[in-house]
């Protein structure tokens, strides 16, 4: 058993267990806020790429996981979100295996990063949520490249009626132990609830990645529909 896998499946478990099934979910949340903790299921194109997830939601934390078909890319996240206004106090975690760029060519990575989410209302009654975290980067086959690394993200939901709303959301991380590593990325999207569960959304995303002398920068259309119960 490989130290990435060692370190994942107790992770996994522990996420999992870690909700309670029983609970309700937070109220009054928007089927795009980043805090709702609403059991929810998806399914949509990344590209050209067919992915599906689903979270479970309690009380005040949630276990989220997204694959793609083939089970080789998938990120596997948790958030604590205590119920009541202005706290500021929500803790996530999330755990991401993917591919990454490299001077020997295409090597998987699994991504662990911990942080601290905050949300206020901003103009016009836009919901605006800050992640400041850290993380750490480790591709298989490839040690020298493996990286810590701060992150920080906004991202920002606004409701235009009952049904439109429009998300924007920006991430940067950056190696903070002498790596050379860089990962921007920023989208746009444009969503419709059909009911109070069901919703589709469609997305346009620009990622630029660096890491050593290897560099990428891609764009992608996402296109999903999500029902939360």
């Amino acid at each position: 058993m490989s130290y990435s896998t060692q370190i994942t499946l107790p992770l996994a478990l522990i996420l999992l267990f870690g909700v309670s099934t029983s609970a309700q979910a937070q109220l009054n949340r928007h089927i795009g806020d980043p805090l709702n903790l609403a059991t929810s299921v998806g399914i949509g194109f990344d590209a050209d790429v067919l992915k599906v997830g689903g979270r479970l939601g309690g009380e005040t934390q949630k276990v989220e996981l997204n694959t793609n078909l083939g089970g080789d890319k998938w990120s596997l996240s948790y958030l604590y979100a205590p119920v009541g206004q202005g706290n500021n106090l929500n803790i996530s975690a999330k755990i991401n295996h993917g591919k990454t760029e490299t001077e020997i060519g295409r090597l998987s990575h699994y991504q662990y990063q911990v942080g601290v989410i905050s949300e206020f209302i901003g103009w016009y009654e836009t919901l605006v949520f800050t992640e400041v975290a850290a993380n750490y980067l480790s591709i298989d086959d490839h040690s020298s490249s493996n990286s810590f690394a701060a992150n920080a993200s906004v991202s920002m939901l606004k409701p235009w009626t009952d049904r439109w709303y429009n998300q924007v959301s920006t991430e940067v991380s950056a190696a903070i132990d002498g790596r050379e590593r860089f990962e921007g990325t920023a989208w746009v999207s444009l969503g419709y609830r059909l009911t109070e569960q069901w919703s589709w959304e469609i997305r346009y995303r620009y990622e630029a990645n660096r890491i050593d002398d290897v560099e990428l920068e891609e764009t992608k259309w996402v296109f999903a529909v999500q029902s939360q119960f």
